[in-house]
């Protein structure tokens, strides 16, 4: 079993690094993090504008800043061996957790975790745009899912660390690694000055960098909160995690439930996957009552464990069901229609991409078109007005900022500027400076020129 993870772990980097040839570029956040991460590494870090903070990708984009011009696809290398990597995790643990009795449905079950997590129902930021945009969360899974399988292998300092590395990418894995490390360290003593020290490391990964670079230590809690939902709309925040997952996962949760009560090792662990998933499930919609945004993608680790319990229970029922000594033909119908119905699902999620596809590659020569306008004029023309420039798009802030090489505050997304050079893609009044395909730089008058 270790080997075949092993073996999986390096084809997923290798396939991660294999796509940094394809011609797609990060997304809004991805860009924010490389822009915070150069200045942390030139000690100028400014966040009081951008996306909400995370201290994870600035850190290790700060180290990754000295690449140069290298440093996003190396990001993108990162955050995709993560994606890749996921589904590699969750097959791993459903066919250990499925157990060596049932056979070659270990393979089912290994098969069906893998491809649910993969094409994780995502209606507001599609898989595939995860994946080539280079964000955090199919990464933040794979760190989840590690810090799962390093504890069963019984390695709790790996087990840890990773399990920091995921509370460094989202606050709702505090409370599980705190009560994970609580119970450890009464287990291991030896255990507690590392947990005491991830403790502290946490917060202040969090809030001291936006006390120094925003004057403000809750800075990015409250660039996240959006205005919170309604006590009923906890519903459809909930119903986003159930859509989720392969509906074949959900037969096999139903299949399995009957049987937890046991207390082998592997259905206690099962148990805590489902009763962790429902915990995740409550505090990204209690989140959201309070004003956080309770997109589909933060529930990713939930649905990631619901997908490795439902895949654990298809292949115990598939195994009972086909028993040489014992068949149960309803049981078997049961289990092959699952695993149809999985199949269909997945076929109608995979004829989504070739448009999702499309969208991407719409927006990537979008993103390259005001790159090249941006860099053929220069930050000095761009930064006529008070060192700010205007751009009608708020999701090119951040790319525009790591583009001039210049702090995130200096971009002003606006919808109808009025003063200084503006990028659009729709013609303004004002000097045509420069044009890229849709891309227009208009200069309009700077605030003293218009001062009566």
């Amino acid at each position: 079993m270790r080997r075949s993870l092993t073996i999986g772990a390096g084809l997923a980097v290798a396939v991660a690094a294999l796509s940094l040839l394809l011609p797609y570029r990060p997304v809004y956040d991805p860009w924010g993090w490389l822009v915070w991460g150069r200045e942390l590494a030139q000690l100028e870090l400014a966040t009081a504008t951008g996306p909400s903070w995370k201290p994870l990708p600035v850190f290790v984009c700060a180290p990754l800043s000295w690449l140069g011009e290298a440093a996003p696809g190396a990001w993108l290398l990162v955050a995709r061996s993560g994606w890749l990597l996921a589904p590699v995790l969750a097959g791993w643990l459903a066919a250990r957790l499925a157990g060596p009795d049932v056979g070659r449905w270990r393979l089912a079950a290994a098969g069906l975790a893998g491809l649910s997590v993969a094409l994780n129902a995502d209606a507001f930021t599609p898989p595939l745009r995860q994946f080539t945009g280079g964000l955090s969360e199919p990464l933040l899974v794979a760190l989840v899912l590690g810090a799962v399988a390093l504890a069963l292998e019984r390695r709790p300092r790996g087990a840890l660390w990773l399990g920091v590395a995921a509370s460094l990418l989202r606050p709702e894995c505090w409370p599980f690694l705190a009560v994970w490390a609580w119970r450890e360290v009464r287990r291991e003593p030896a255990l507690r000055s590392r947990a005491l020290a991830a403790a502290v490391l946490v917060p202040l990964a969090w809030f001291v960098p936006d006390l120094v670079a925003a004057g403000n230590p809750l800075e990015g809690s409250e660039t996240a909160r959006q205005g919170g939902l309604e006590i009923g709309e906890i519903a459809e925040v909930a119903a986003r995690g159930l859509a989720a997952p392969l509906v074949a996962v959900w037969v096999g949760v139903a299949l399995l439930l009957g049987e937890l009560r046991n207390r082998a090792e592997g259905d206690r662990v099962l148990g805590v996957l489902l009763i962790g998933a429902a915990g995740w499930v409550t505090l990204v919609a209690a989140m959201a009552v309070v004003g956080y945004a309770g997109l589909p993608r933060f529930l990713a680790p939930a649905t990631a464990a619901i997908s490795v319990v439902g895949a654990v229970g298809l292949a115990r029922a598939g195994s009972k069901a086909f028993s040489a000594g014992e068949p149960r033909p309803l049981l078997a119908l049961v289990a092959v229609a699952a695993l149809f119905v999985g199949a269909v699902g997945f076929g109608l999620r995979a004829s989504h991409l070739p448009g999702d596809l499309d969208t991407i590659k719409a927006q990537t020569r979008s993103q390259e078109d005001l790159a090249t306008l941006a860099n053929r004029l220069g930050a000095d023309r761009l930064l006529t007005c008070n060192r700010t420039v205007r751009v009608t798009q708020l999701l090119a802030q951040t790319a525009l900022a790591w583009e001039l090489d210049q702090p995130i505050e200096s971009i002003h997304p606006i919808r109808h500027p009025q003063y200084g050079v503006a990028l659009s893609t729709k013609p303004l009044p004002g000097k045509l400076l420069a044009r890229e395909a849709r891309w227009r730089a208009t200069q309009l008058p700077c605030p003293w020129q218009t001062a009566p």
